[in-house]
């Protein structure tokens, strides 16, 4: 007789915990990374958030999921108090990681989206659980409603079609994200710790991993849309905003320790990226 058997899982997950916040006018909260993604909603407000590959401006209403080990930078918009909840979860299930960096990168989920009405239902739940005290059934329900959560996600993903991961793409992406980590360590090595900061070597970078530097293009190409060289330009200018924002930020020495030949460089630079010249983001400082 033949019997059919449920399968073995054992993918472990983590909720490293969540908050709901508001505040003031001009808040900033300086770049960084989890190991963890981060699902952010806006719910007063509007929030700039700026990664290493792009720029989001979420308005009030809407969510979005920063990917594990991105770097991002939060700000308030619009001279006004904003209200936020925030939290951070992981799953070690490769295939699972990989669809939701994928699809979720970079991507503001809006009332627009069909996810959107269970997904904003989900984090108001999560945000009524937060309290001074919790009980194992509270811990309990606290992680039945973040997988829940996920499930959401991983069912908008089934629904349209994306949700079939082979495994030689889970390993294309995870050594493109090691690339690109590799690429962010050399940087603020270069940044914050060389004496005299020199422009990182991406193709020495690449050998590191031993594969070819046209393997490494057409990874970057596939899963970031972007040569690695490109994707480092970003990261460079992502930074840059973030040593411009630091008290008597000088633009020569910002210029300088990200290893540009010249200031005028690095303007020309900055301006094709961002629309202004660093002078003027600096002068859009001081009136916030």
């Amino acid at each position: 007789m033949a019997i059919d058997y449920l399968p073995v899982i054992n993918t472990h997950f983590t909720l490293f915990g969540g908050h709901q916040e508001t505040v003031p006018a001009g808040w900033q909260w300086p770049a960084e990374e989890h190991p963890a993604f981060e699902f952010m909603y806006i719910l007063k407000g509007r929030q700039r958030t700026i990664t290493e590959t792009g720029e989001l401006v979420l308005q009030a209403g809407e969510l979005t999921i920063i990917p594990i080990e991105t770097r991002h930078a939060n700000y308030a918009l619009d001279h006004r108090a904003m209200t936020y909840f925030c939290m951070h979860f992981n799953l070690d299930d490769p295939a699972l990681r990989y669809l939701l960096i994928r699809e979720y990168a970079g991507r503001i989920i809006t009332p627009h989206d069909a996810v959107y009405p269970r997904l904003k239902t989900q984090a108001e739940q999560l945000m009524a659980m937060i309290g001074p005290n919790y009980s194992l059934a509270d811990q309990l329900d606290l992680q039945v409603g973040v997988i829940d959560l996920i499930m959401t996600l991983v069912r908008d993903l089934k629904a349209a079609g994306k949700f079939a991961p082979q495994a030689a793409d889970i390993d294309q992406f995870m050594l493109c994200h090691q690339l690109a980590s590799d690429l962010k360590e050399q940087l603020d090595y270069q940044v914050y710790h060389a004496a005299e900061p020199q422009q990182p070597s991406v193709t020495r970078i690449i050998a590191g991993r031993n594969i070819s530097q046209s393997y490494a293009l057409k990874l970057f190409q596939k899963y970031y849309h972007e040569s690695p060289q490109q994707y480092l330009i970003n990261l460079k200018l992502a930074t840059a905003k973030e040593l411009l924002r630091q008290p008597r930020a000088r633009i020569n020495l910002v210029s300088a320790k990200l290893a540009y030949t010249a200031p005028s460089h690095f303007t020309r630079e900055f301006k094709k990226h961002f629309g202004q010249t660093p002078r003027d983001y600096l002068r859009e400082l001081k009136t916030k």
